[in-house]
């Protein structure tokens, strides 16, 4: 009988850890308990998009867009972190402020054309929710590094694999570790939270 009780105790128990965990996972979050840090703010840029458009930092007022630096070619952490990208751009693209960013680190080669082609194999190449960036190496360098805060200081392709998350005005607000899933569980919670920031602010602005 003793035994019966402790087996009775330990399933409520277990019930009860797993519907908290549940509950952290995926219900949305809570604008009253969470508050996103303001890391730095990105500086003014000039890049060129997939389709030959220019792209500069005016573009990303108003919206929420995370953001990874990749190239063509890499053999390595790029393409999952494209995939990685890819799934959360499909679960958020029909929220209207969301938007991803991802600039090539090889400019040299990742013409627009070629970052077309990459998006291409995405199925996203004539989407206007993902952008895929190239130019001067120079200023994709200065943005990587004094922008972003990313990568490496002397060579532009040593890339970071960490996604930021920017916001509306043009601020960072975190930085997610591509490989880590508690990472990108949190970075989903956090794109949730700016959202809801977001809409609440052009309710604001509208009343």
């Amino acid at each position: 009988m003793f035994n019966k009780l402790r087996l009775f105790i330990g399933l409520v128990v277990l019930l009860g850890c797993t519907y908290v965990i549940t509950r952290r996972i995926f219900l949305p979050v809570d604008n009253k308990t969470v508050t996103l840090p303001i890391l730095s703010s990105i500086p003014s840029f000039e890049l060129v998009d997939q389709h030959a458009q220019p792209f500069t930092s005016t573009d990303l007022k108003g919206g929420v867009w995370l953001v990874d630096f990749i190239f063509t070619t890499c053999p390595s952490i790029c393409p999952m972190m494209t995939q990685k990208m890819f799934k959360t751009y499909r679960r958020y693209r029909k929220w209207v402020p969301f938007h991803t960013l991802s600039i090539t680190v090889n400019p040299a080669y990742d013409s627009p054309a070629r970052l077309k082609e990459y998006a291409k194999s995405y199925g996203i190449a004539d989407d206007d929710k993902w952008y895929f960036l190239t130019g001067e190496e120079e200023k994709i360098h200065r943005l990587a590094w004094e922008g972003f805060k990313v990568g490496s200081k002397t060579e532009l392709v040593n890339h970071s694999n960490y996604f930021i998350l920017v916001d509306d005005q043009l601020r960072i607000r975190g930085y997610y570790d591509s490989n880590d899933q508690h990472a990108i569980k949190k970075l989903n919670r956090e794109i949730e939270f700016l959202l809801a920031e977001v809409s609440e602010t052009k309710a604001d602005k509208g009343s």
